[in-house]
């Protein structure tokens, strides 16, 4: 009996527990016009065309065209925000933003229950409207603008006002006011209500691996016609908080909010009373660049599921990228179409990728008809070595091939030939042309002035041949950069030296002749070329094209970078000038100096590689450069947590004015066959009067002041100007050398010993101290990421500065008015723009090197090399 009491106990308090809970079934009291529910609510982060109906600022955050369909389905019956809605929205650019959206909304009871406020929460369709102002990254403002139809009512519509502050890419501020309606009055049955809702997002790794946010939501509801602020309902402050962890295309999110509820009779279903609850939802979203697919589920208000929700996502910028291993993909790797440092660097970043997928990596290397610089070669061969390191595969394909292409393919673990083509692999060579000769004849005499016996730049117009100095140079580097070729060559192949120099002299070599001798892998034609790759890895191949891409933004503001400052061609006082049909480009000192000051005042500028790949010029703009170099590492030494460091990365070339703004800093990276050094100045005065003469034109100048026409080309020196401009190079002269010694911790005296305009393969400069180590862009990376105590796993970007001008760009520049007078810069370059041109008898669009000598002012000192940079 006592048995059969306490188990007729035990069963009246487990169905009176389930009766209590079943006695207050919780209903959400959500507001009709808050739209379609989400899992996740974002007022302050990314973004995307949906914010229209969270927080129409974040639209200017959007790049491009997006496009959002979503959908939300309750489960549990009494949970309210089931509907579809697509939204659209485009960034105009010029600050402005603007969407539409258009939602069906299904707020009501499911499963039959009967729903005691289903006046307030009829069906609908809610038609949407925004605009935002603003730049994403710093801070903007949107409006929108909502209409809501139920049944036969239209109510007025609602109004949202938001606001986007960013604290760098570190914490994002985001606040809405919605205004539903916009006189807050209530229309029918539908309540008007005043939410004012603030959000404060923090990313605190600086980048949007790992978010953070919180944030509070206080609402304010007017249940009848002509209530005053003072009667409305205040709903309460609703906390939120969520947290969000990405990778690549992945992302994981958490949110947790407290939401008002209502508590309904468990028979009735009739309203009870208003109250607090919590519930947490889970998303997850996956992306592969243009697309984007999420869901996610909420929880707490009943039992189980309170409902699902489910997004796809369109739009024209990339929004990430699952990655997963890519086996039988082959990319290939067309070395012809690099004419530039800024390609040449783009290579490199994809080989660094390549790199970094390890044994997922097969590259084939088309080294057909390359045209870059030896030192650029041999960072593009060592990036291919590092990939092989890594596990991947590296292969390459040939036809007609030079010495310079067998060299770069000489790094693949297999090299492929066309049946129809030879390794035509006939050594170096270096030709210059010397045109006094020509000037002899024309009437033009040209006299140079230059510091000192190795300033062989001059020589083309000077002499009919090489000087002894100049020979012995030339010799040398040969020797250098040949040493260094076959060394590389013979420990790819598994040679010897001195075979690989036999086999260079015995060249050409036919397809089987080359086979036989080891040079190559294989014979095989172009369409042959996957199924042998194919063997070689054991896998069924094709070919695919990886785009070189950072397909999600890191952050929200400025990322972190590294800035690649390119100091590329001929250094020229004023700003940089470009010839895009010709590829011909002139680095000016103005511009570099002001693209320095930049980045050193930029907080998110992580370091800064000075990128030099020149042969120098103007002395007054290498100085200008040195000095804004000099003066970004200076600060760095001062405080390194608010400056960047800056190092020297030398390509092909850094000579004379190249290798003078590399004295502004105390590391030097160059490959040993990088051309360096030539520490001198030369001018050249022409003189065409006896050409003048030859067609029967007569000059006759007034001056007032002994020397007022030196620089005129209509007459030679004579010894008392010859003098001055002597003296005039001497002082440029030993202001390079002492620029030098102060970085390089020489006496001037053996700085002069060293300089003179001697030129040096990188192994000889390396030796006499002139430059630091052996490496290239990657090392110079390293170096200033170690120097800013950036960790190893934290993602800089490389950004290549400065920013290159567009066709479009240039034509605008040409064509745009004349703005006044820009201050004392201004007037400097509209005095030098005034000056009569050097006798240009060659226009600008033929500037290449070795003729550059020319379009640099005449008789002033320039730092330029010798011309003896392309060895082929």
């Amino acid at each position: 009996m006592t048995r059969r009491a306490a188990l007729a106990g035990s069963l009246g308090l487990v169905l009176s527990l389930g009766t209590a809970s079943a006695q207050e079934p919780r209903a959400l009291d959500r507001a009709v016009s808050d739209g379609v529910d989400r899992p996740i609510k974002d007022y302050s982060s990314e973004g995307d065309a949906s914010s229209i109906e969270l927080n129409p600022a974040l639209l200017s955050a959007v790049k491009g065209l997006d496009l959002v369909i979503m959908g939300y389905r309750s489960v549990s019956p009494f949970t309210r925000g089931s509907g579809l809605g697509g939204f659209m929205s485009f960034n105009l650019g010029f600050g402005l933003a603007t969407g539409i959206g258009v939602q069906a909304l299904r707020p009501g009871f499911g499963g039959g229950f009967p729903d005691p406020l289903a006046a307030r929460n009829p069906d609908a369709t809610k038609i949407s409207w925004a605009i935002s102002g603003g730049d994403g990254k710093v801070a903007a403002f949107g409006l929108g603008v909502h209409w809501l139809r139920a049944g036969e009512l239209l109510r007025a519509p609602d109004l949202d006002f938001g606001f986007l502050f960013r604290i760098r890419n570190y914490a994002s501020i985001g606040a809405v006011a919605r205004f539903g309606p916009a006189d807050v009055q209530a229309y029918g049955d539908l309540p008007g209500e005043l939410s004012l809702l603030g959000e404060l997002a923090v990313r605190p790794l600086g980048n949007r691996t790992l978010e953070l946010a919180g944030g509070v939501r206080g609402r304010f509801r007017a249940s009848e016609p002509g209530l005053r602020a003072s009667q409305w309902e205040a709903l309460g402050a609703q906390p939120r908080g969520r947290i969000a962890w990405r990778h690549h295309g992945l992302e994981l999110a958490a949110e947790v909010e407290q939401v008002r509820v209502s508590l309904l009779d468990p028979s009735t279903y009739n309203f009870v009373r208003a109250d607090k609850a919590v519930r947490g939802s889970v998303q997850l979203a996956v992306a592969w660049d243009f697309v984007k697919a999420s869901g996610g589920v909420h929880a707490g208000l009943g039992e189980g599921l309170d409902g699902f929700g489910l997004a796809a996502r369109f739009s024209t910028a990339r929004q990430g990228r699952v990655f997963w291993p890519r086996l039988v993909d082959v990319e290939r790797l067309d070395l012809s179409a690099i004419k530039n440092e800024r390609q040449l660097i783009a290579v490199l970043q994809r080989l660094e990728r390549a790199e970094k997928a390890g044994a997922r990596t097969i590259l084939l290397v088309d080294a057909r008809a390359t045209a870059l610089g030896w030192a650029s070669l041999q960072e593009i061969r060592t990036a291919l070595v590092r990939v092989r390191n890594a596990g991947g595969h590296v292969f390459a394909w040939l036809e007609d091939t030079k010495l310079k292409d067998y060299y770069l393919a000489s790094a693949a673990e297999q090299v492929y030939l066309h049946p129809a083509g030879e390794l035509a692999t006939f050594g170096l060579k270096s030709t210059s042309f010397y045109l006094r000769g020509l000037l002899d004849k024309l009437g033009v005499q040209v006299e140079a002035l230059h510091i000192d016996e190795y300033k062989s730049a001059h020589e083309m117009f000077s002499r009919t041949g090489p000087s002894d100095k100049d020979r012995e140079q030339r010799e040398a580097i040969l020797d250098d950069t040949y040493a260094q070729v076959t060394h590389d060559i013979a420990q790819a192949r598994g040679l010897s030296v001195a075979r690989v120099r036999e086999l260079v002299d015995d060249a050409p070599h036919g397809p089987a002749q080359a086979e036989e001798l080891g040079l190559v892998d294989a014979v095989v034609y172009r369409d042959q070329v996957v199924e042998k790759i194919g063997d070689a890895v054991g896998a069924r191949v094709k070919f695919a094209r990886f785009d070189d891409t950072e397909p999600d933004p890191k952050t929200w503001s400025t990322a972190p970078y590294v800035a690649v400052v390119l100091v590329e061609g001929t250094i020229i006082d004023g700003e940089s000038r470009t010839i895009p049909l010709l590829g011909t480009q002139f680095t000016g000192g103005d511009t570099i100096v002001a693209q320095l000051r930049a980045v050193r005042n930029d907080p998110a500028c992580q370091g800064v590689v000075l990128r030099v790949n020149s042969p120098g010029g103007s002395a007054l703009a290498s100085d200008l450069i040195w000095r804004e170099v000099s003066r970004t590492h200076e600060a760095w030494k001062k405080n390194p947590r608010k400056s960047p460091p800056i190092v020297v990365s030398m390509g092909d070339v850094a000579a004379s004015g190249g290798y003078y703004v590399a004295a502004g800093t105390d590391h030097v990276f160059a490959q040993p066959t990088t051309l360096t050094g030539s520490i001198g100045v030369v001018t050249l005065h022409f003189d065409v009067s006896g050409l003048l003469q030859k067609v029967g034109v007569a000059t006759h100048t007034f001056k007032r002041g002994k020397n007022a026409d030196i620089t005129g080309f209509y007459r030679p020196f004579s010894i008392d100007e010859r003098a001055r401009m002597d003296a005039s190079i001497r002082r440029v002269y030993d202001l390079f050398v002492k620029r030098v010694s102060d970085a390089r911790g020489k006496t001037p005296e053996q700085v002069d010993a060293l300089g003179r305009g001697h030129v040096y393969s990188g192994t000889d400069a390396r030796e006499l101290g002139l430059v630091d180590a052996f490496g290239g862009l990657r090392e110079a990376v390293a170096l200033v990421r170690e120097r800013s105590d950036v960790g190893a796993r934290r993602e800089l970007q490389v950004r290549v500065l400065p920013v290159r001008k567009t066709i479009l760009d240039l034509v605008l520049d040409l064509l745009g008015p004349d703005r006044g007078d820009k201050g004392l810069r201004g007037r400097i370059q509209a005095r030098r723009d005034a000056e009569p041109p050097l006798p240009l008898v060659l226009t600008t669009a033929i500037a290449r090197l070795p003729l550059a000598l020319l379009f640099l002012p005449q008789d002033q000192p320039s730092a330029l090399m010798p011309v003896i940079h392309a060895i082929e």
